[in-house]
């Protein structure tokens, strides 16, 4: 594609994109047009420029088309016939409508006097690979979200009217896995000698792709790398009055599926099916669609008051009624569309 750039007086609301694809396709549009390698289209809003003649009503469109050099003379007359032709019948609503000035010219690369250089690919590759090392990498932080699911919140019943909660949570219920509950799928996780017993809460877990802060719900997800199966093991505890810290950072009490899923390749995480096999026999069956906070909402509310790196994860919510699993049994996780996790539990030796 030719070199395209477009400028328009601030006091001019222009649909740019359409009017790109205008000029781009009447460039080309009888194929004597070789562009120079690479597309590169821009629009600039000059809102600092003194209007045509100082008048505040007065508005402008000003094309200029950069092409390769080796075009007749008779080729180019054609070119700039063409192409402002186009730009004309393009504006030619907004012309009737109000005063507009039209103006395009076309440059011709030198074939002596054409230098460039630049940095790009480098630029990008070193970003890419920053990014890859980030996701390959063990999370620098994992913050999962409490009571997040509408039978959690319903098995409460009258405790949240009580002190302390006095009612249901009007921000997430965050609790931390810090770096020494990290594990990985196959892995034996040993329990420790007070704990007989372990709920094991299969949980989305939301992996970044770069720095996250104060994202919007509508944008949420364009931060989003992928997802991965987590095991979000926790001691048995029945009050949230305290953070469960005893309870859910104990070492390898947090297992990562291998496996990261694309963010393209989850069509929506918000309705997820999640099944828990204990010893081969299914134990539970749930979906991210019971989410109080669905996935974007509950990003945009988290990282209002906290940022998340690329490789950093944010566990959605385990389902409630987890089961319980001791040492000598195995548990299986599978989220559609995510993956699979699986561990051993084993007893402490003395």
């Amino acid at each position: 594609m030719p070199h395209i750039w477009i400028e328009y007086s601030g006091n001019l609301d222009l649909d740019t994109r359409t009017l790109m694809r205008t000029v781009q396709d009447a460039a080309v549009g009888d194929g004597t047009l070789f562009p120079l390698a690479g597309a590169r289209t821009r629009a600039l809003r000059v809102d600092d420029c003194l209007i045509v003649d100082g008048h505040p009503d007065n508005t402008f469109v000003h094309v200029v088309l950069r092409i390769g050099h080796g075009r007749s003379d008779v080729q180019k007359t054609a070119l700039g016939e063409r192409v402002f032709q186009a730009l004309s019948a393009a504006l030619a609503p907004l012309m009737a409508a109000r005063p507009l000035g039209i103006s395009m010219q076309i440059e011709e690369a030198d074939p002596v006097l054409n230098y460039k250089v630049n940095n790009y690919r480098d630029y990008l590759a070193a970003r890419a690979a920053e990014a890859a090392a980030a996701l390959a990498a063990p999370p620098r932080t994992v913050v999962g979200a409490a009571l997040n699911t509408r039978q959690a919140l319903q098995a409460l019943g009258d405790t949240m009217d009580a002190p302390p909660y006095k009612a249901a949570p009007k921000a997430p219920v965050l609790y931390i896995k810090p770096a020494n509950t990290y594990a990985q799928d196959g892995d034996v996780i040993t329990l420790p000698a007070d704990v007989d017993e372990v709920e094991v809460g299969a949980c989305l877990g939301v992996v970044f792709s770069r720095r996250a802060t104060q994202v919007s719900e509508a944008e949420a997800l364009a931060y989003v790398a992928g997802y991965r199966v987590v095991a979000d093991l926790s001691v048995p505890h029945a009050s949230y009055f305290r953070p469960a810290l005893k309870q859910k950072c104990r070492d390898g009490f947090c297992p990562i599926g291998r496996d990261l899923a694309p963010a393209a390749s989850v069509p929506d995480p918000d309705a997820l099916e999640i099944e828990v096999h204990v010893d081969g026999v299914l134990a539970q069956r749930a979906s991210t669609a019971d989410l109080v906070r669905p996935v974007a909402r509950l990003i945009a509310d988290v990282t209002q008051f906290m940022s998340f790196d690329a490789g950093d994860m944010l566990l959605v919510g385990a389902p409630y009624d987890a089961p319980r699993v001791r040492a000598g049994q195995r548990y299986d996780i599978r989220i559609l569309h995510v993956g699979t996790l699986g561990n051993r539990l084993a007893a402490a030796t003395a």
